[in-house]
């Protein structure tokens, strides 16, 4: 088929980065605001007041629990942590509805928090890789197809591009389709080891699923595979006699003492009030890449420590590992910060591919393909952003008692995006991307200053330093809104560029 093997390797690029690009931009662009996702939920719930922090937490989800679900079999204690300020508690209720569990928020006093409902930035995470509207295990085979025709590409374009380093420093702009192409090596090269790296450890996130058929064929079940892999160890049974449970909080900070003072940021308690009654502690990778992973058991009834134990697959903690790196949990805030502008990088570098895609064909015989192309090119890199943007805009406009509000910020997001797959429709090449460009600059500037007529806490009301955070995501929005102006300028200036130089044509 062909005579050169970089040639197979440039059809290979070429397909595997087009058929699959859309959905791999909304993976990339959601999975990288994923990584400030608590950031992003504090800004989308701003009633709260009282942060809360681990020292007292742990004692207050204790009262609490103690007071609304005292015959529960089963709770859920979230410890929050620095970027996650809220303690969330879940409890097993056999008036629960269909979901069997019911949850409540506390802030630093210990009081259930009112806060507005929303997913938040949880809904932007879950999104990277169960999309919506459809059901989970499709969804993640899905995303699982686009990250491997991902890594292709990755590969491919490795091998297809001779001069890949060399054509970093020469990057041109205002040449047409060369500097499309500039664009693309230059977002390519630049982060080049993250974009690797963030694929191949998406596809691990994944593996349980993709090799499914292996752990069914040799460990029968899921649960025998985790049985091994982490060497669980039944729960004792409730023996039916009551028993309050001791001290919590003095358990947790015995439990951090014995781990070193790593993080715990999840805590399960089975049969609280049983004299069977058992508390879990989980040791979560915060500050490190690589971690045992070990869990340490007390019984409630007393406090004694029962087993403490870490996971013994070296394979499971690879694995563990590996989706560590990928989520970037172990980061800090510079770190973070390093991470979010490599997923940037990486969403310019899909973006940037699937519009040379279309450059490459347009001065060619008109194809209902190609431009079905360009209608998704501009519906999908511009259209994806607004949807982010109308989602925020939801969350200050919509009533706060509104029931299902939640589900309905979503429903925006995706209205948002339908808008402008509607418009790029309905309106040619150049006029699509400028009315997007412009859409998203209002949108993003709007967001600041709607937050100060709808909410009591913005910019010109905030505390420092505890809402730094809710300044910094303001001014994100508005420099996001600057970029899309700065863009909708430079498209506007090229068009009556192009206006006035065929009139002087047909002037002559």
């Amino acid at each position: 088929m062909f005579s050169r093997f970089r040639d197979s390797m440039t059809w290979l690029h070429t397909w595997t980065g087009l058929i699959l690009g859309w959905l791999l931009f909304a993976v990339f662009v959601t999975g990288t605001l994923a990584f400030f996702q608590f950031e992003i939920t504090r800004w989308m719930q701003p009633e709260l007041t009282h942060p809360a922090t681990p020292a007292n937490a742990v004692a207050n989800a204790q009262a609490f629990l103690l007071k609304e679900a005292p015959d529960s079999p089963r709770w859920s204690i979230g410890v929050p942590g620095e970027r996650d300020t809220v303690s969330t508690l879940f409890w097993r209720a056999s008036d629960a509805g269909p979901r069997g569990f019911k949850r409540a928020t506390l802030d630093g006093t210990g009081q259930e928090v009112s806060v507005r409902e929303t997913r938040g930035g949880n809904f932007l995470y879950r999104f990277h890789f169960d999309l919506h509207y459809m059901p989970v295990i499709w969804a993640r085979w899905l995303v699982s197809i686009a990250a491997m025709c991902m890594f292709i590409a990755l590969i491919s374009g490795i091998i297809i591009h001779k001069k890949i380093f060399k054509d970093f420093f020469t990057f041109k702009s205002g040449m047409g389709m060369r500097s499309w192409l500039d664009a693309h090596t230059l977002t390519s090269v630049l982060a080049v080891p993250f974009h690797l790296m963030i694929t191949y450890t998406g596809l691990v996130t994944l593996m349980l699923m993709i090799y499914g058929w292996a752990m069914s064929t040799t460990f029968g079940d899921r649960g025998s595979y985790f049985e091994a892999v982490e060497a669980r160890q039944a729960q004792p049974a409730a023996s039916g006699i009551r028993a309050e449970p001791v001290n919590l909080q003095a358990l947790f900070d015995d439990a951090q003492q014995r781990l070193g003072g790593a993080e715990i940021t999840f805590i399960g308690v089975d049969n609280p009030t049983d004299q069977n009654g058992t508390i879990e502690f989980m040791e979560v990778p915060a500050n490190g890449l690589i971690s045992p992973y070990r869990r340490l058991v007390y019984s409630t009834a007393t406090g004694e420590l029962l087993s403490t134990r870490a996971v013994p697959s070296v394979a499971e903690q690879t694995r563990r590992t590996m989706i560590n790196l990928h989520a970037g949990r172990f980061a800090d805030w510079s770190l973070r910060w390093l991470y979010f502008i490599s997923g940037i990088t990486g969403s310019v570098m899909i973006a940037t591919g699937l519009v040379l895609w279309s450059k490459k064909r347009e001065k060619k015989a008109p194809h209902k393909g190609h431009q079905w192309v360009r209608v998704l090119n501009a519906a999908t890199i511009m259209g994806l952003p607004f949807a982010v943007a109308s989602f925020f805009l939801a969350n200050r406009v919509l009533p706060e008692t509104l029931a299902g509000r939640a589900q309905s910020e979503i429903d925006v997001f995706f209205a948002g995006w339908l808008i402008v797959l509607v418009m790029s429709l309905l309106t040619g090449e150049h006029k699509r991307w400028r009315y997007s460009a412009m859409l998203n600059a209002v949108t993003f500037l709007l967001l600041p200053l709607l937050s100060v007529i709808t909410v009591a806490k913005h910019i010109g009301t905030y505390q420092f330093p505890e809402d730094s955070i809710l300044l910094v995501m303001d001014i994100c929005l508005v420099v996001t809104g600057c970029l899309f102006l700065l863009q909708w300028k430079i498209l506007n200036r090229k068009h009556h560029e192009a206006i006035e130089t065929e009139v002087g044509h047909y002037a002559k």
